[in-house]
C-alpha cells in the first residue's frame, strides 16, 4: 500500500503540487478580500443624525405602545405606563483643536458643559511648558445640544485639526429589551398570583425561589433600559486641546511634536491590524490546507473523468495522438 502511495505522488507531485500553490493563493485572494471588507465596514462612520437614520427599517419608526420599565421614567415601582419608542440613536463625537493656552480652553469647555445642562466626564491636562501643552476633555450633553456644544468648541479654537461626529442606531436593542422586560412583568404577575394561592410550603418555596429570579432578570433589564436611555438622552462630547506652536519656518507653522505624534497613532494602527491579519491568518491555517487538498483532489477527479470520457467518445484518439507524437519525435 505505502508503494502505491509512493509510485501515485512520484507520478502527480508536479500536479499536486502546482493545484496545492493554486488553491492556496485563490484561498488568500478571499482571505485579501474579506479582510478588506470588513475593514471598510467597520471604517464607514455617519456624519449626521440623517444618515443613520434613512437605515431604519419603517416597522421601527413608530413601533407600538409597550411598558414602561419601573423606575426608569418615572413612577411607582411596579407601575406599568404606556408609552410610544421612538428611533433611539447614540450620538458621538470627536474634536482635535488647537488653542493658545489648552489650559484656559478647557476651563471654558468644562464652563460650557454646565451651561448646556451637562457634566463632565474625564479633565486631562499635560505638559509644564505652555508651548507643550495639551488638554483633554470628556463630556456629557443633553443631546438636543450637541450641534450647538460642536459649534461653541469650534468657535472657541485657533483651528481644528479633525472633527468627527457618529451616530449609533439603538432601537432595535431598545425595543428588544422592553419586549422582554415586559414578558418578564407578565411573568412575575403570574408567579404572585401562583404564589397567594400556594399552600404547601414545598410550593411556597418553589414559586418563591422562580420569584426572585424573574425579579433579578427585571432588575438588569431595567437597568440596561436606564443606561440605554441615558445614553441616548446623553451625548458624548471628546475634545483633544494641543497648544499652538510658536516656531515658524518660512512662515510656515511647524508642529513637528504633534505630527509625530499623529504618525506614531496611525504606524500603531497599522500594525495592530497587521498583527490582526496574521494571527487571523494562522489559525485559518488548516482550511487552508483542506481547501488545497480539496481542489486538488477535485481537479485530478475532473481529469480522470475527463480522460474516460474522451476514450469513451473517442476511442481511437488516443491511437493517433501516439502515433503523432511518436512521429513527430522520431
Amino acid at each position: 500500500m505505502a508503494q502505491a502511495v509512493r509510485t501515485a505522488w512520484n507520478a502527480n507531485r508536479h500536479g499536486l503540487a502546482a493545484g496545492f500553490l493554486v488553491s492556496t493563493g485563490l484561498f488568500l485572494l478571499m482571505f485579501v478580500n474579506w479582510r478588506n471588507e470588513r475593514r471598510g465596514i467597520a471604517a464607514q462612520r455617519a456624519t449626521g443624525l440623517d444618515a443613520i437614520l434613512q437605515d431604519i427599517p419603517v416597522e421601527y419608526a413608530r413601533p407600538a405602545p409597550v411598558a414602561a420599565p419601573r423606575g426608569v421614567f418615572g413612577g411607582a415601582l411596579g407601575q406599568v405606563r404606556p408609552v410610544a419608542v421612538d428611533r433611539q440613536v447614540v450620538r458621538s463625537g470627536t474634536l482635535e483643536i488647537i488653542a493658545t493656552d489648552p489650559f484656559k480652553e478647557a476651563e471654558q469647555l468644562r464652563n460650557l458643559a454646565m451651561h448646556l445642562s451637562g457634566f463632565i466626564v474625564s479633565s486631562k491636562i499635560t505638559g509644564v511648558d505652555q508651548r507643550m501643552r495639551s488638554a483633554q476633555v470628556t463630556m456629557r450633553i443633553p443631546a438636543e445640544y450637541f450641534d450647538q456644544a460642536r459649534e461653541q468648541v469650534r468657535a472657541i479654537a485657533k483651528a481644528v485639526e479633525q472633527d468627527t461626529v457618529e451616530a449609533r442606531d439603538v432601537t432595535r436593542e431598545y425595543v428588544d429589551q422592553e419586549a422582554t422586560l415586559r414578558n418578564c412583568l407578565a411573568e412575575e404577575a403570574q408567579y404572585l398570583t401562583i404564589l397567594k394561592r400556594a399552600t404547601a410550603v414545598k410550593d411556597v418555596l418553589e414559586v418563591s425561589s422562580k420569584l426572585a429570579e424573574v425579579r433579578g432578570r427585571i432588575g438588569q433589564l431595567e437597568a440596561d433600559l436606564r443606561l440605554l436611555h441615558h445614553e441616548v438622552e446623553m451625548s458624548l462630547l471628546t475634545i483633544n486641546i494641543t497648544a499652538m506652536a510658536e516656531a515658524q519656518v518660512f512662515g510656515i507653522r511647524w508642529r513637528p511634536l504633534y505630527k509625530a505624534k499623529l504618525s506614531l497613532r496611525s504606524a500603531l494602527t497599522a500594525l495592530a491590524d497587521y498583527v490582526d491579519s496574521i494571527v487571523e491568518l494562522f489559525l485559518n491555517l488548516p482550511v487552508v490546507v483542506m481547501w488545497g487538498f480539496t481542489i486538488v483532489a477535485l481537479l485530478k477527479v475532473g481529469w480522470i473523468l475527463l480522460r474516460r470520457v474522451v476514450l469513451l467518445l473517442f476511442p481511437g484518439l488516443t491511437t493517433w495522438l501516439h502515433r503523432r507524437v511518436q512521429s513527430q519525435t522520431g
